[in-house]
């Protein structure tokens, strides 16, 4: 299973995750892929040469944590992923990974 960040500060990365600078700042590495949060606040991979693949997620908001959640499905090199992406709306951030399945 993944690991997940709910609770934990912005600056301390969790096992299986960590933070790594890129265009505009706040991506998160998760295994091999590196995500972060378009300007228009959708989910997407951060590709080779700092290109952006916009991935495909369901939203909702949740109060208690005040953060969005996303679950976003990420193809694999041998099995897809499902994972829960909290995201702090206003600094455009991602502050969680979790996988799913």
């Amino acid at each position: 299973m993944g690991s997940s960040t709910e609770g934990s500060s912005l600056a301390t990365p969790t096992v299986g995750e960590s933070k790594v600078a890129c265009r505009g700042g706040g991506c998160v590495e998760f295994g091999a892929t590196v995500f972060t949060v378009t300007e228009g606040y959708e989910m997407a991979e951060v590709l080779e040469g700092g290109a952006l693949r916009v991935l495909g997620s369901e939203s909702f908001f949740d109060a208690s944590t005040c953060t969005r959640k996303h679950f976003v499905d990420v193809p694999g090199k041998t099995e897809a992923m499902l994972l829960l992406m909290s995201v702090l709306e206003e600094h455009r951030r991602i502050v969680g990974i979790q996988r799913l399945f």
